[in-house]
């Protein structure tokens, strides 16, 4: 009989445990994230909606607050 050479066998083995035990701790970050389907959401949707529309009135007002400013060192010169 031919004596073969595990080690392309365990190196496989060991990355799998690694791979294994990278997605066991990543499971709950992953979960909390997208996981809509898989335990349902924990998410106020109401509450994220104006969060995200004060946000967007805030960038709003900044802009128009640039272009304000821009117009009138422009009547400066």
């Amino acid at each position: 009989m031919k004596k073969l050479n595990a080690s392309g066998a365990i190196s496989m083995l060991l990355a799998m445990l690694i791979i294994a035990l990278l997605f066991i701790f990543m499971m709950p970050m992953l979960k909390d994230f997208g996981g809509a389907g898989l335990g349902g959401t924990s998410l106020n949707k109401e509450s994220v909606e104006e969060h995200v529309n004060k946000q967007v009135e805030e960038i709003e007002r900044m802009r128009q607050q640039t272009i304000n400013i821009n117009k009138q060192l422009n009547q400066e010169y």
